[in-house]
């Protein structure tokens, strides 16, 4: 019976420690927003700064990805190859032609998957067009 008691009251302690957990965390997290306040007071050049910092760098990004794009649409754009050209390239990198040719083709998601156990599978890539409607009939019967 003296157990019982005790569980009751430490349950008790338990909520009252609690709440002043969450009391001393509100209190240090009020302590350190009037910190940070204080610290922007006396030097307002701090969030420019790093407004523009992260702005510039975030420019710099959208840049690049464009940059990057276009390249990639004019080199798929003018992409030949010659039979003679295609027939010295090494087989590897014939590999990458093909794959290179079958993305500037429609089949965006084309891979090198060539090397050893590919089972003669050197590019997969998937036919970009839906299928017809006369092959997705079944035959009556």
């Amino acid at each position: 019976m003296s157990r019982h008691p005790a569980r009751q009251r430490s349950r008790k302690t338990d909520g009252a420690e609690q709440l002043l957990l969450t009391l001393g965390g509100l209190d240090i997290a009020a302590a350190v927003v009037a910190a940070v306040a204080d610290f922007l007071r006396a030097h307002p050049w701090v969030p420019i700064g790093l407004v523009l910092l992260v702005g510039g760098a975030a420019a710099a990004w959208v840049v690049t990805r464009r940059r990057d794009a276009r390249w990639e649409r004019v080199r798929s754009q003018g992409l030949r190859y010659a039979l003679t050209r295609l027939d010295a390239l090494h087989h590897r990198r014939f590999e990458h032609a093909v794959r290179d040719l079958m993305r500037r083709d429609g089949c965006a998601n084309a891979v090198q998957v060539g090397g050893a156990g590919d089972n003669g599978a050197d590019v997969k890539p998937t036919d970009p067009s839906p299928p017809s409607a006369s092959m997705t009939k079944k035959p009556v019967s």
